[in-house]
């Protein structure tokens, strides 16, 4: 498995173009682009906004904090720190498509002065020793074997009480994951770990993590909000026409118990 594997399975040409284009039909004004216009495909993780928020509830986030997102996607977990707390988020992702739309929907929603994004590698981020004060990484440890080698990496670059928060889909039970999903379209790119198994590589990394929290049940009550209230874009534009499968799938591996979507927050210390 190479990191252009992943990126080519979250590669899709002309994103920024196709999502204003749907939102033009949604009678969406791109003149006045509200970011919430943009929450139902940006933010790429389960639960989205509702999820971003509760998640960004148990951080210490202020106008002065440096905020470092990892596996931004198309931006929308950035502009939502961005916009909630009035502070600096860069983000990065392997995909050069989805940094591309990242930097044009934060500039469309006026929110580029807040916000940067780049290419990088989560194993190798382009950054300085201690330069953030916290770290977010929603849905991206599914796609890297090494958590130990990811976490350490996101160790170096927070400062001393700096905190991480993860949010990833995590092994909680047994049985075989059926592909594709929407992180990965079969399993050379699927590293889907335990709850246990991240809290002792953060443990390793010098971390204090807090207990794991389950985010199911939040999840499924943004999905009967979103199913009632349907947003104008839809991650069906983001992910093209296999994303109906890859959701049926990951649904499933939901209800069997075998994973579910967990979020661990941890402080480096003093």
């Amino acid at each position: 498995m190479s990191p252009t594997d992943v990126s080519d399975h979250y590669g899709q040409h002309g994103l920024t173009e196709r999502i204003c284009a749907q939102l033009t039909s949604a009678g969406v004004d791109l003149n006045n682009l509200d970011p919430s216009a943009l929450s139902g495909v940006d933010e790429f993780h389960l639960g989205g906004r509702a999820a971003t928020t509760a998640i960004l509830d148990s951080l210490e986030l202020t106008v002065d904090s440096r905020v470092l997102d990892v596996g931004a996607g198309i931006g929308g977990a950035a502009r939502a720190i961005a916009s909630m707390a009035g502070c600096s988020v860069t983000g990065v992702d392997l995909t050069p498509e989805f940094v591309a739309t990242a930097s044009q929907l934060s500039d469309k929603v006026g929110l580029g002065q807040l916000t940067s994004f780049e290419v990088a590698n989560a194993l190798d981020v382009p950054f300085n020793d201690t330069e953030f004060s916290v770290v977010t990484m929603f849905h991206v440890g599914m796609n890297i074997a090494d958590k130990q080698a990811l976490i350490t990496e996101l160790a170096r670059v927070l400062r001393p009480g700096g905190m991480l928060v993860v949010y990833d889909i995590m092994r909680v039970g047994p049985g075989d994951i059926t592909f594709p999903v929407p992180w990965s379209s079969d399993r050379s790119t699927s590293f889907v770990n335990s709850p246990d198994d991240y809290l002792d590589a953060l443990r390793h990394a010098g971390f204090v993590p807090e207990q794991p929290i389950d985010r199911l049940a939040l999840v499924r009550s943004a999905m009967a909000s979103m199913a009632t209230a349907p947003p104008p874009v839809n991650l069906s534009h983001l992910m093209g026409t296999n994303w109906p499968t890859m959701f049926a799938n990951l649904m499933a591996a939901l209800d069997d118990g075998i994973v579910s979507p967990t979020q661990i927050v941890a402080r480096r210390p003093e």
